[in-house]
């Protein structure tokens, strides 16, 4: 049976891509451009003029185990008897040694190996350490997607869009004739049970992981080895409709709107209803000219984000970022009124109002985010949100 209840232990999760803003359903469009064969779109040859290798990028094997790690398993968990008795002790073990208190990273994407020696990464690194000790204790672990409502972030005019990702851990028997399906959340908020859940391959998750190293280098300017990493992504699962969102959102940062518009629609052939797919699109079309088409989407792209309190909250961070104190104010007021409990919230509009002068005013909100940020969760993206929003602020 599924266990209704994630284990106390637990993890900020997050799988990031880049997409272009928040779009809404729409059906598929008409457009009068090319229609470029996929392998033409993953060659490269638009934006480097010459086919780009996939083999560029490094491979990975996100699960491989080393000797520390066994030993690990060996020591503090053991591989046979009772797997409920196995599933607790790798949980207690890996508290008790600080990877449920570690350093907890949205933009880096490790494997298990390097999760494990450096107790630190995204929600996909200690997923991916949490599957491969798991296996190496005779469990049965795998990843899991959970739809969860979408969290997002701003990063040079773009929303970094974050998704769910857990692991269950199956077959876990209880006695001789029950067993029972846990689910190991690396988030202190638990998704409600009515959000759809799916199960994904490990080639899923090492897609996922190619995806993630592509983003984190388009942002380090490594444009090269970012287009190669989501190509690896792209050609290990190309069935997955967020890598051809981030390839048209690729296409679109390197001036390619007609090689975007063509990633957009494979990403709509997957999946119709993709509002990010919707939103690159309107913008792509608009960039070569296809204005009455591109106002049509951008209407319906309006007025679904204007609902949304995730994005008022990443153009508040944007507009923070850019020094415009009283824009970011004013933004964060609608992601407010919309959403009123979320601490980060009031955190970005104290910090905003403090660079005004109003100390009181901020301290008001501050006080309305230790309020709502009680959960690790919440202290965990409230730091993070320090970090990137004031660099060198002092943390407690």
């Amino acid at each position: 049976m599924a266990c209704g209840r994630s284990p106390s232990l637990s993890r900020i999760t997050s799988i990031i891509f880049l997409s272009m803003l928040l779009g809404c359903t729409l059906p598929q469009p008409r457009v009068s451009v090319p229609n470029f064969p996929s392998d033409e779109l993953l060659s490269g040859v638009a934006v480097f003029g010459e086919v780009v290798s996939a083999d560029e990028a490094p491979d990975a094997d996100v699960l491989a185990l080393d000797d520390a790690m066994r030993a690990f398993v060996v020591e503090n968990v053991g591989k046979t008897g009772n797997s409920v008795a196995r599933f607790r002790r790798l949980l207690r073990s890996l508290d008790s040694q600080g990877y449920f208190t570690a350093s907890y990273d949205a933009a880096t994407t490790h494997s298990a190996i390097d999760t494990f020696h450096t107790r630190s990464g995204n929600c996909l690194s200690f997923t991916n350490l949490f599957v491969a000790l798991g296996r190496e204790a005779n469990l049965r672990t795998v990843y899991q997607i959970v739809d969860v409502p979408p969290s997002w972030d701003a990063h040079n005019g773009y929303l970094i869009r974050f998704t769910h990702i857990n692991v269950v851990v199956k077959g876990a028997r209880i006695d001789r004739i029950n067993t029972a399906q846990y689910t190991v959340d690396f988030n202190d908020v638990v998704p409600n049970a009515d959000y759809r859940r799916r199960e994904v391959s490990d080639s899923y998750a090492q897609a996922l992981f190619y995806g993630n190293l592509s983003v984190a280098e388009l942002r380090n300017g490594e444009v090269r080895r970012s287009f190669a990493y989501l190509k690896k992504a792209i050609e290990l699962e190309p069935g997955n409709e967020d890598l051809w969102i981030n390839l048209g959102a690729f296409y679109a940062t390197q001036a390619a709107p007609e090689e975007a518009i063509r990633a957009y629609q494979i990403a709509l052939s997957l999946n119709g209803s993709s509002k990010a797919s919707m939103s690159g699109l309107a913008r792509s079309l608009e960039a070569i000219g296809e204005n009455g088409l591109a106002a049509s989407y951008a209407t319906k792209v309006r007025r679904y984000r204007l609902k949304n309190p995730f994005y008022h909250f990443a153009v508040a961070q944007a507009e923070f970022q850019n020094s415009n104190y009283e824009l970011a104010i004013y933004s964060i007021d609608k992601a407010i009124d919309l959403k009123r409990r979320n601490p980060r919230f009031y955190l970005l509009k104290g910090l905003a109002e403090q660079k005004l002068g109003d100390d009181a005013a901020a301290e008001k909100s501050f006080d309305k985010a230790r309020r709502y940020g009680k959960s690790e969760e919440n202290k965990l993206r409230m730091r993070e949100d320090l970090l990137s929003l004031v660099p060198g602020q002092p943390v407690t």
